[in-house]
């Protein structure tokens, strides 16, 4: 069932929201600074280094944990990135009042993002707000310390946000091939999220002959877990069944299974000779790579002036998570380094005894896969 639209929807624009946590985050937001976005979006700059915060290009900027940093950066340590992003909560809560929907950004490993960003998503989730969150997983060569804050970090960040998109750094080389600047590999990778909100803001924000609104958005994102995300655009003879599959399956996203995917919203812009034929296999190939009781909303614009003969986004959400190659990952992270429990309970009570009395210890969140690992009471 759908709705003809004759006329340009009135009213205010959803407003979409972008936080960039950490370094990476931070340099994510830089980079869309530079692109000539939608005036809904909102860029918002979040670290613990008060050094690079000054560097970045944004709406606004919150230096988080001033009192537990000093404003020197998280030191490589989630529980600090954690603490910091809970000593300030009250300033990032502010700058989401106001948005339709949270995006949050960052590069999983290190301490400011790992710690700050399943935060920031439990505040968006508090006051009700979508939550998308766009994030890179480290290098290989980073060494299994890294690989293993930003998996904990990555569990924990799905507890919160609605749907999760993960970029693995190492399949920038395997995609884009070794001889790939470090810089252009990594706008790459920022050209996803740039991908969504230009995709997003523009298929909510304006009336299509088949129209998608914030709540048709919002039915889809409902469903929690990983998320796949792409664009394609169909270009002369083209054959339109390899376009939708190219933008359903994006070389630098994880392996996931869109045949466990819940939902799907998919945003078709195309000139005004696009034949009904096009329009329905567009819709039957998004159907058979999803479940057959996938949630898929399509929505069509009409743009007469498009350069291609047709732009697809499609967004799949609701992914479980393939099974991983090691039956116990707890124990081989504990095998590799110090215990990471105890090695967090020390740095938490560190910090609150350094931090002023209003810290609340309570509400430093231990990540739920060691906090599975308390013994039972008897």
């Amino acid at each position: 069932m759908f709705e003809l639209i004759h006329e340009t929807a009135t009213g205010a624009m959803p407003k979409l929201t972008v936080f960039g946590v950490g370094g990476c985050g931070c340099n994510t937001i830089n980079q869309l600074s530079q692109v000539n976005l939608p005036s809904s979006v909102e860029l918002i700059s979040v670290n613990t280094d008060a050094q690079a915060m000054a560097a970045t290009s944004s709406h606004y900027r919150i230096q988080i944990g001033p009192q537990t940093t000093k404003g020197l950066g998280a030191g490589a340590k989630p529980d600090v990135g954690c603490a910091a992003a809970i000593e300030s909560a009250q300033a990032l809560t502010e700058q989401m009042q106001h948005s339709d929907i949270v995006f949050l950004t960052a590069g999983l490993g290190g301490g400011t993002g790992t710690g700050a960003l399943p935060q920031v998503a439990k505040l968006a989730r508090e006051l009700t707000k979508p939550v998308i969150a766009v994030v890179t997983m480290p290098f290989s060569f980073e060494g299994q310390h890294r690989k293993a804050n930003a998996e904990a970090g990555l569990q924990e960040l799905l507890e919160s946000a609605n749907a999760v998109i993960v970029l693995p750094n190492d399949k920038l080389a395997e995609v884009l091939g070794a001889k790939v600047t470090l810089l252009n590999a990594f706008k790459e990778s920022n050209k996803i999220l740039q991908d969504v909100l230009l995709g997003l803001a523009n298929t909510i924000s304006q009336a299509g002959l088949i129209n998608i609104d914030l709540n048709d958005f919002i039915s889809v994102i409902s469903r929690q877990g990983r998320a796949a995300m792409g664009v394609s655009c169909l270009q002369g003879d083209e054959d339109l069944i390899s376009a939708v599959k190219r933008a359903m399956q994006h070389p630098l996203l994880d392996n996931i299974e869109l045949n466990q995917a819940q939902a799907a919203i998919v945003s078709v812009v195309a000139k005004d000779t696009i034949e009904l034929s096009q329009y329905n296999q567009i819709g039957a190939t998004v159907h058979e790579q999803l479940p057959r009781d996938a949630l898929v909303i399509i929505g069509l614009t009409i743009d007469p002036e498009l350069e291609s003969e047709l732009e697809i986004m499609v967004i799949a959400t609701g992914i479980g998570f393939a099974q991983p190659e090691i039956q116990d990952p707890i124990q081989a992270v504990n095998d590799n380094y110090i215990n990471v429990h105890d090695f967090i309970k020390r740095q938490a009570i560190s910090i609150a005894d350094s931090a002023p009395s209003k810290f609340d210890l309570e509400n430093l969140q231990i990540p739920t896969y060691l906090r599975q690992q308390k013994p039972q009471a008897h």
